[in-house]
């Protein structure tokens, strides 16, 4: 991770430096510095080099963005109360990543008026209970609060989820710090700080805001973030800190988000210093449970205690070396775990004292209430994690009269069904990838506009009695000697209760027009029980044909329905002519569905469909021999767009001017029992970049051949640089054709 550091060097007019050129007093790796023997006003000089230093590395290490851009707002009034508005506002922070928030404007107070910034935790956003909560109980006492979506979240979610987490990069299960530093190249935490600061550049633009009263709480993840930005942005006067603490256990525990940045920071300062750095600009206050074993599942909280009681005081002692006024507070609540103290008493009297005049403070509301009695007067509920008595269930809140609002009355966005990319997780990765790869990179990230050959399918069913009279599916094409020839699935019976099936063979000049050889079928599995599906023939990297010892080399997956489960086992078998077959292989790979096959020198490389994954993925494997596969342990593909839904299958895949592009197929989300084929690109054949427009290519609900099944596909490239695709198609429900017809299209990129 330290590889992020140095990417970057200009941070806000600093220079980062290594430690090592600064000659500092000793870095303390757990409690205090060692200050002994060093002048007052000698230390005061290597503090102030040393913490601007410490900050910068923090900025370099998050890997904030070098320059600010217009933040190009909008803003959607939502509600007015007596005491409050709210407008829905969203914001540029970054070329092509917006931010959606909710503003709380206090009623009745003299502006411009001191303005908190809330940060959302795991799985928070701007319509959390406790982030609502929140926004109403500050404004009602005469703060602005601003109150963003983190991004992964609600309206920055892919699909609108709230509680998603999409910030943990989970469908990269084992493979997520690997994503983070050799593709994405940022960290998550660094873009969720980045956000907050825009909003702190967002509440300046505001007249009804005092740009030199601005403070910042958060909780749990949002504890975290908000720590960092109070750390290195000196426009923060105050912070409020709780499910956090400034530690080196956050190096050892919890999600990836916070590790990975943690694992670093232990190695650039002590805590003690970290905890010192926000002043004198900002005075801190930790607020944590003694019982916390969310942050501290090893001893139920009490190291988070040990923490707050050694560098609390550390930190106090190197701002007193350092004759800073510079004020750092805790406070242990007895038996309380994980909650959102922000809500309580003690943090309204602080952001009133550190950011309000005495004659602007409001008295208090006398009544207090508990946070879990609150939500279920709602008719919300807590999430069962946290729904306990020591965890938010038992907060004992200030009472404010809090109404919970829908997070559609809070949308900045409320008439998309799904948020727009620029919003999304989805969108900020899919540009933050894209911008380390060279601009050819991008034409396969832009839109696909397929166009159909004809209104009737390439083939159809055959005639009754015949072995395809009832299915047919599974083109695999080649163009050879002026013919495009295909290979398909052709079956026979009841949908679940089909006969074995075979190959069939058709033949077109043109890719458009086929007629089906005389001689279908022209191979079978030969036991009257195992079907012949998803075979592919062995290409060249650029899809072309790749004959060995003059023969066709076919990869297909050999499926048994007569046990109690449908094994799908990958087989091979060679060719002079197309229509003899050698004798299937022995079996090759257990459980792999849909191979696609080309040889780069003297490697094979297929793409397949892991059926046992649950939704199914796309694995990658190597091969010497064609008969030995290796499979690479990480997943190539998995369902993590919106529009995917149970499974991938039918990954196509040609090297096009020296980038994979692999097609391949899913279901449809947003389409109950249709399929439709995606799009992704990738530098080596293992780390890939879905098309941010999936799908590309979709059923035609004008044809009724094709109106639900779009997939089982095969593509090439033809010479003047277009491609065709051929796909299986199915009609609509009951499926009494399992598969019923192939069509074309074409796409000129």
């Amino acid at each position: 991770m330290l590889l992020l550091i140095k990417s970057h060097l200009k941070l806000a007019g600093l220079v980062s430096l290594a430690l090592a050129a600064f000659p500092v007093p000793a870095r303390a790796a757990e409690a205090g510095n060692n200050i002994d023997g060093t002048t007052a006003s000698a230390f005061a000089k290597t503090w102030a080099a040393r913490s601007a230093l410490l900050r910068g590395n923090i900025v370099t290490l998050l890997g904030l963005p070098l320059e600010k851009t217009a933040l190009l707002p909008l803003v959607r009034e939502v509600v007015t109360t007596r005491n409050y508005r709210i407008e829905a506002v969203s914001y540029e922070s970054e070329p092509g990543s917006r931010v959606s928030a909710s503003l709380y404007l206090p009623i009745g107070s003299k502006a411009p008026v001191p303005a908190i910034v809330l940060a959302c935790g795991h799985g928070g956003s701007k319509s959390g209970l406790d982030a609502q909560y929140a926004g109403q109980l500050y404004a009602t006492l005469g703060f602005a609060c601003l109150i963003p979506d983190t991004i992964g979240e609600e309206e920055r979610e892919a699909s609108g989820r709230l509680g998603a987490r999409g910030h943990d990069l989970l469908h990269f299960g084992n493979q997520i710090v690997d994503f983070v530093q050799t593709r994405l190249k940022r960290l998550v935490l660094g873009k969720i700080v980045w956000d907050l600061m825009r909003g702190i550049d967002y509440l300046q633009t505001r007249e009804e805001i005092d740009a030199l009263r601005i403070g910042i709480a958060g909780y749990s993840l949002g504890g975290t973030s908000a720590g960092m930005v109070a750390c290195i942005d000196q426009r923060i006067s105050a912070a409020f800190l709780c499910g956090w603490v400034f530690s080196p256990r956050g190096a050892e525990t919890g999600k990836p988000c916070s590790k990975m940045p943690y694992q670093e920071i232990k190695q650039l300062m002590g805590f003690d210093e970290m905890t010192a750095l926000p002043a004198p600009h900002a005075t801190i206050f930790f607020m944590c449970g003694a019982n916390d074993d969310v942050i501290d599942k090893i001893k139920g909280g009490t190291m988070n205690v040990d923490d707050l009681t050694t560098f609390v005081p550390a930190a106090r002692r190197i701002l007193e070396r350092a004759g800073l006024k510079g004020e750092v507070r805790y406070e242990i609540v007895p038996e309380a775990g994980h909650r959102p103290f922000f809500l309580s008493e003690n943090a309204v009297a602080f952001f009133q004292e550190k950011l309000m005049q005495a004659a602007e403070r409001r008295p208090l509301p006398s009544q207090r209430i508990l946070f879990g009695p609150w939500v279920d007067s709602q008719g919300q509920a807590i999430e069962p994690h946290y729904n306990t008595e020591r965890r938010e269930r038992g907060l004992v809140a200030v009472d404010c009269g809090a109404v919970y609002r829908t997070p559609r009355q809070l949308a900045c966005n409320p008439g998309l069904a799904i948020p727009d990319p620029s919003y999304t997780m989805q969108g900020w990765v899919f540009n933050t990838v894209r911008a380390n790869y060279p601009k050819e990179f991008a034409r396969w990230l832009a839109p696909q506009n397929w166009q159909r050959d004809r209104e009737s399918p390439v083939i159809s069913l055959g005639r009754s009695g015949a072995f395809d009279d009832t299915h047919v599916s599974n083109p695999n094409v080649i163009f050879e000697n002026g013919t495009y020839t295909m290979w398909y699935t052709g079956g026979t019976g009841a949908v679940e209760d089909r006969l074995p099936s075979k190959l069939g063979i058709a033949r077109s000049t043109d890719g458009i027009r086929f007629n089906k050889g005389a001689e279908s079928p022209v191979y079978e599995f030969g036991d009257g029980r195992t079907s012949i599906v998803t075979s592919r023939l062995l290409r060249n990297p650029d899809g072309s044909v790749l004959r060995e010892n003059g023969k066709l080399v076919m990869w297909f997956v050999a499926k048994d329905k007569t046990g109690p489960i449908a094994r799908s086992t990958l087989r091979s078998a060679v060719s002079a002519d197309g229509t003899t077959w050698s004798s299937p292989s022995p079996p090759l790979l257990e459980n792999a569905y849909a191979p696609t096959v080309i040889k780069e020198g003297d490697t094979y490389r297929m793409w397949y469909s892991d059926v046992t994954s649950d939704p199914w993925v796309v694995r990658h494997a190597s091969s010497r021999d064609g008969i030995s596969w290796m499979v690479s342990p990480e997943f190539a593909l998995t369902v993590d767009q919106p529009w995917e839904q149970k499974r991938l299958f039918y990954p196509e895949v040609l090297k096009v001017d020296g980038w994979y592009v692999m097609w391949y197929g899913a279901y449809w989300s947003a389409h109950e029992q249709k399929t439709a084929i995606g799009c992704a690109v990738s530098a080596d054949g293992l780390h890939w970049v879905k098309n941010p427009g999936n799908p590309v290519f979709m059923p035609d609900p004008s044809h009724d051949w094709e109106s639900h099944y779009t997939t089982g596909h095969t593509v090439l490239r033809l010479p003047d640089g277009a491609f065709r695709i051929w796909y299986g198609s199915r009609r609509k429900p009951p499926f009494v054709n399992k598969y019923f017809a192939v069509g074309t299209a074409r796409w000129k990129p």
